[in-house]
């Protein structure tokens, strides 16, 4: 049966979350696939044209149709940064992923003006809606990261800090959850006192 590229999209996914961004490579995929170089051109240009299809279907759940139509826009841009997380954190190394390969597809294209037709529709111009999803994906994709890189935890000597202070570096800080969701709504805050300065955009 010939190879198609989705199943070279899937398997390129698989592979990441086994070996990691550092070790993958398109040598270990045609071995996977049981392949040729050369089929596997076939369907993607380079490495990195393949690497954004694979970003591509990382994304895509983030995108999915609600069904639920008339929404907040405040609301949904919360949801998109919930679903955004999820969608990285799903797979290994999934935010460096997004942060380093994402592209504007056909199909991302037509994702992002659905998305984004939302938010005119309810009286925010293009140019603004379009900033503030750069924004939230920006600090998204920077937050998991950090939750990705898993960092060396920083010793602090409790002793010599207030009580408040001690509770929090012991056990009475928010989960990074928790820290997540918190800092989305001051993002959206400050957007819906923008959204009060602005000309509605026309239908």
């Amino acid at each position: 049966m010939p190879l198609r590229r989705d199943q070279v999209v899937e398997a390129a996914l698989e592979l990441l979350d086994e070996v990691g961004l550092d070790a993958f490579t398109t040598r270990a995929l045609t071995d996977r696939l049981g392949v040729q170089r050369g089929a596997l051109y076939w369907h993607v240009k380079s490495k990195q044209d393949l690497l954004a299809a694979v970003t591509e279907l990382v994304v895509r759940p983030v995108f999915a149709d609600t069904g639920e139509e008339g929404g907040d826009w405040a609301d949904d841009l919360v949801e998109f940064a919930h679903r955004l997380r999820a969608a990285m954190l799903a797979h290994r190394d999934g935010a460096r992923l997004v942060a380093a390969n994402v592209t504007l597809s056909q199909s991302g294209v037509e994702l992002m003006e659905r998305t984004l037709a939302r938010f005119t529709d309810q009286g925010i111009p293009l140019p603004i809606a379009a900033r503030w999803g750069d924004i939230m994906a920006s600090y998204v994709t920077g937050y998991v990261l950090q939750e990705q890189s898993s960092p060396a935890p920083v010793p602090v000597e409790v002793g010599e800090v207030g009580p408040e202070l001690r509770d929090f570096f012991t056990d009475g800080h928010p989960s990074s959850a928790e820290t997540f969701a918190a800092s989305v709504r001051t993002i959206v805050l400050g957007m819906r006192a923008e959204a009060d300065t602005l000309t509605p955009a026309r239908g």
